[in-house]
């Protein structure tokens, strides 16, 4: 009997700490370029992704989204060459806004914008 209880209460604790994470939706978006600019940001794979976007204006934007764990490193970052550029991004986390950031004429360094997604 007490072999079965200490059974009983292993699989219990064991259940108990494999419960599932919340899955959240996690949008990347940038706008506000004017030119050509480079983009690095975790997929839906945990990959680092390297594309080239090209707006015909700075009311373009680009986004990308997918479904993640919480607890998941969400990050984008951006370069542009074009001195009269800028670049606004920003992660959005079940529709709000959960890191963003912003420059203006700034060709030397990366925008990042980067975090954990939060546990509820």
């Amino acid at each position: 009997m007490h072999k079965h209880i200490l059974i009983l209460t292993t699989l219990l604790v064991l259940f108990t700490s494999c419960t599932n994470t919340d899955r959240k939706n996690v949008i990347y978006v940038a706008t506000g370029a004017i030119s050509a600019y480079n983009l690095h940001y975790i997929n839906n794979k945990n990959e680092l992704i390297t594309i080239e976007v090209l707006p015909q204006s700075a009311q373009d934007s680009w986004t990308y989204s997918y479904i993640a764990d919480e607890g998941e490193i969400v990050y984008i970052s951006g370069i542009y060459k074009d001195i009269n550029s800028s670049l606004n991004m920003m992660i959005l986390i079940d529709g709000k806004i959960y890191k963003q950031g912003s420059n203006e004429a700034d060709t030397l360094f990366y925008l990042t914008v980067s975090g954990t997604i939060p546990y509820d």
